[in-house]
């Protein structure tokens, strides 16, 4: 099993290889799952990379599906279209992450991240949904047979959980469903210990999201074997989504709600350390986990470093 830390390209090439140096010395990671937002080359970096998670543009299915009355209605302009579904046609959106995908053969990985899902920016705030869970499935098992279609790549393509619309990793159905439709030869799932936490908005501690967690995975029967990489951290949101619920509930204007959603997000998402060790349970009982990742969002590097330690006293003696 590999201990991995997700790592974005912020930076220059240096002060990453300096960063993948001292997070390896001081924490013993076995190299790094990296996330790309700039155009910077990491070609020199791909020794210590195992993992290539791919960009994540929370409104791409009407790009792919061409539904261009509902984008201008939902992002108002080109520009956010652009920003938040990878691009402004479905060819672009598709060329997109062929990149990627050949970004990640170049690195030669072993294993990408994608997340299933689909969420614009004022129904992240009301959670009033517009697409059903297997809508968006639907969409997500169209576009990745469509963007793997004749290309030649090894990694496994891992599918991340979230708590939209999407894959949300609670049900057999879906599992199944996604297993069964893409045409990938080698793929499975990424859970996301934060993102199921934030599923239930009725969790009071971390004793009751470690049942949760554990009542979910039971309930992907044969699915929970293709698990094969977890990323892991803590998230306790439900009161404040509650409130947040109510607060946004008749927000209906993209300008205001895009100066609301990073910092709502953020209180949604927290990416803390766990520090309830009974989540050793939940991590034992995945038979074939093969790469445990640190994802947690810090603003110092000593922050960083903090957060670390709390996780590997909360998980020591799991990795031999």
């Amino acid at each position: 099993m590999y201990k991995l830390l997700n790592m974005c390209d912020f930076g220059s090439i240096s002060e990453i290889e300096k960063s993948m140096s001292y997070y390896m010395d001081k924490f013993h990671f076995d190299g790094f799952e990296m996330i790309k937002f700039t155009d910077r080359n990491i070609m020199s970096l791909k020794k210590n990379i195992k993992g290539y998670h791919l960009r994540f543009f929370p409104c791409w299915l009407d790009l792919y599906r061409e539904n261009y009355d509902i984008l201008y209605r939902e992002l108002v302009n080109k520009k956010n279209i652009k920003d938040l579904c990878g691009g402004t046609t479905k060819e672009e959106l598709i060329s997109f992450y062929k990149d990627e995908l050949e970004r990640a053969k170049e690195l030669e990985v072993e294993y990408i991240v994608f997340h299933p899902c689909n969420i614009y920016i004022i129904e992240s705030l009301h959670y009033k949904f517009y697409y059903s869970n297997r809508e968006v499935l639907e969409g997500v098992v169209s576009f990745l047979n469509e963007i793997f279609k004749d290309g030649e790549y090894n990694f496994k393509l891992l599918l991340e959980n979230l708590w939209w619309s999407g894959l949300r990793l609670d049900n057999y159905e879906d599992a199944h469903y996604l297993m069964e439709n893409i045409k990938y030869h080698s793929k499975g799932f990424l859970l996301d210990t934060g993102h199921m936490l934030n599923n239930n908005l009725e969790l009071k501690n971390s004793d009751e999201g470690i049942e949760y967690i554990k009542r979910n995975l039971d309930k992907l029967k044969e699915y929970k074997n293709y698990i094969y990489a977890v990323h892991l951290n803590y998230s306790l949101s439900g009161e404040y989504t509650k409130k947040a619920i109510e607060l946004y509930k008749d927000v209906d204007n993209y300008n205001v709600a895009i100066e609301k959603v990073y910092p709502h997000i953020a209180k949604i998402d927290s990416h803390q350390p766990f520090e309830n060790k009974k989540i050793v349970d939940i991590l034992r009982s995945v038979p074939a986990l093969e790469y445990l990742i640190y994802e947690l969002i810090c603003n110092s590097e000593e922050e960083l470093d903090l957060k670390i330690e709390k996780q590997d006293i909360c998980i020591k003696g799991f990795i031999k």
